[in-house]
């Protein structure tokens, strides 16, 4: 079994000593405690503490099921015993654009989440340890990154059932294969207060691949199993807790280029050469690299600016010393505007960069 250790967002730099199976917060965080048998589609409101974040659909299979659609191992998405106990869950994490999704547009945007309850508040300044065992169902047509989680004091529950608009606190940066049970952690330093947590997709941080031949029958669906979800208090020391990256996205204040042109002006240097240290100083993050612009111009024109800035950037920092594997990098042309504006705006001209904690360089 693989271990995806991914410590993004408001992410923890250190060694945690604490398994998140102990003392887990996370309610029927196995799926174990159902009202009835499963007889088909959609029936996660019979397993206790678990809804639907976006008001979509998710999957519960189980070794007692009543017919072979959602039995466990043998169902309709593939062959997957349990990690432990008797059930699990199934979600769609992305659908492909083919076949009927050419006439149904809406369906592209389709993603479902499984709303999880925690037992007790989450401590502010406290560090958790977050678990889940997912695996790719063997009739899935692709492969996904962007699968994390999301905490809230408050019960979400979107009326849309698209991807949530919101920021995950822990995301997967790699395509996530695996068609046998995998381990994703991470951990999460806690604002206070969060009693619920998502585990889905995020699709800014979603990069697809197709894991099927062309032209063959398929599920059109990234589909993922999930069993054995938890959350529990992790052990960092005092020292390490001054390294803690308190939120996912930083903008880069004093970064300007040349009208229209992605060359960077002087000024800018020593803002990238800070940068620069701090990711020499912590060899173990990677970094996606997030090019904006303001609403003048096409928006062809816009995405191929912002896409080139971003690219800048990472030259930059290549030739300061940065290895070229940790930086990611990402056109967002002028869809995302801090000031809502159609004139020259030097606030939506600008390049984020979203910290993404991930192992040591070199660990298995």
């Amino acid at each position: 079994m693989k271990t995806h250790k991914i410590l993004t967002g408001v992410a923890a730099l250190a060694m945690i000593t604490a398994s998140a199976q102990d003392n887990n917060l996370v309610m029927n965080g196995s799926f174990e405690n159902t009202n009835g048998k499963i007889h088909g589609r959609a029936e996660y409101t019979k397993a206790d503490s678990i809804s639907s974040s976006n008001n979509t659909t998710i999957d519960l299979y189980s070794k007692d099921a009543c017919g072979s659609d959602f039995d466990v191992p043998d169902n309709y998405m593939g062959s997957q015993g349990s990690k432990t106990g008797d059930n699990y869950a199934g979600i769609t994490a992305y659908y492909g654009q083919d076949g009927i999704l050419k006439k149904n547009p809406g369906y592209r945007k389709y993603s479902e989440y499984i709303q999880f309850v925690l037992r007790e508040p989450l401590v502010a300044g406290k560090a958790y340890t977050v678990t889940f065992n997912f695996s790719l169902a063997e009739r899935s047509a692709f492969a996904v990154s962007g699968l994390g989680v999301y905490f809230t004091k408050e019960k979400m529950d979107e009326k849309k059932n698209s991807y949530l608009d919101v920021t995950p606190h822990i995301i997967a940066t790699e395509i996530l294969s695996d068609k046998e049970w995998s381990s994703f952690t991470g951990t999460y330093v806690a604002k206070g207060g969060e009693r619920y947590m998502t585990l889905g997709c995020f699709d800014d941080y979603m990069m697809v691949s197709k894991v099927i031949p062309e032209n063959t029958n398929n599920s059109r669906k990234a589909y993922y199993f999930i069993d054995d979800v938890g959350v529990s208090p992790a052990i960092i020391s005092d020292d390490n807790i001054a390294t803690i990256l308190a939120g996912g996205c930083y903008r880069l204040k004093n970064l300007n280029f040349e009208t229209d042109k992605s060359v960077i002006l002087p000024e800018s240097y020593s803002e990238l050469d800070g940068l620069a240290g701090f990711l020499k100083q912590y060899p173990f993050i990677v970094v996606y690299i997030d090019g904006h612009t303001d609403k003048v111009g096409t928006d062809t024109h816009n995405e191929e600016l912002s896409q080139s800035r971003a690219d800048a950037i990472r030259t930059y920092l290549v030739k300061a010393g940065v290895a070229d594997t940790r930086m990611k990098t990402r056109a967002f042309g002028e869809t995302q505007p801090i000031e809502n504006t159609q004139q020259p705006s030097l606030e939506n001209r600008r390049v984020e960069i979203t910290i993404c904690g991930q192992e040591p360089v070199g660990a298995k």
